[in-house]
């Protein structure tokens, strides 16, 4: 392939995200807002209320209601900083999060960093363990390395909804809520991880935990 040619598609793809991204950011906020206007909203379970910083997990599946609802609290967020994720980004940012571009293979090891450096301030963050782009529902070892350079305990998240729809389309089964829904969010036990815990093990243990708030 002509290396000039795959620059100046490159360029061109990157041009087109960055001018999409104001109206697609734009778009998901109003209707994030939308939805929390006119919908029921109950956050339950032992981790629901839990006080001092924490790293709040979930399947990739759930993010479509927990990046706003995280936003809210203002947690920190690791994401990608490829083009194809700024309108994600956006959104995001407008929503409230606190974002920290990273991803594997893109800055992984400094974002880790950075995001156990803003919980040991006193933060909270909040991981899509199985993303970005799968398998679905396995849990990958950062959140473990996370807990163990911090000290904070892992809280699973899941939701279901009475009107929302899985989008099938996708790899994660994209679970997205309506307006006018019923949304039930339930947060698990924290799950503490011992330093010389061993990582495989933890995992198990956190996707234990995602699997009992997502039955």
């Amino acid at each position: 392939m002509d290396p000039r040619r795959t620059a100046r598609t490159s360029r061109l793809k990157r041009t087109l995200w960055r001018l999409s991204t104001p109206p697609i950011a734009s778009a998901l906020l109003a209707y994030t807002r939308l939805v929390f206007a006119t919908s029921r909203l109950e956050e339950t379970g032992p981790g629901a209320h839990f006080q001092g910083p924490a790293i709040y997990v979930n399947w990739h599946r759930y993010l479509p209601l927990l990046v706003p609802l995280h936003g809210r609290a203002r947690r920190f967020l690791m994401i990608s900083p490829a083009p194809h994720m700024a309108p994600i980004a956006r959104w995001s940012e407008k929503g409230g999060l606190k974002l920290v571009p990273g991803a594997s293979g893109e800055r992984g090891k400094e974002a880790l960093e950075e995001l156990a450096r803003r919980v040991r301030e006193g933060g909270s963050a909040f991981i899509a363990v199985d993303g970005p782009a799968g398998p679905a529902q396995v849990v990958k070892r950062g959140c473990v390395d996370l807990a163990k350079a911090c000290g904070a305990p892992i809280i699973p998240v899941a939701y279901t909804t009475r009107r929302g729809f899985s989008n099938r389309t996708r790899w994660d089964d994209s679970l997205v809520v309506v307006p006018f829904d019923e949304v039930t969010v339930r947060y698990g036990e924290p799950v503490r991880v011992a330093p010389d815990e061993p990582v495989e093990r933890a995992c198990e243990r956190v996707a234990g935990a995602l699997r009992a708030v997502s039955a």
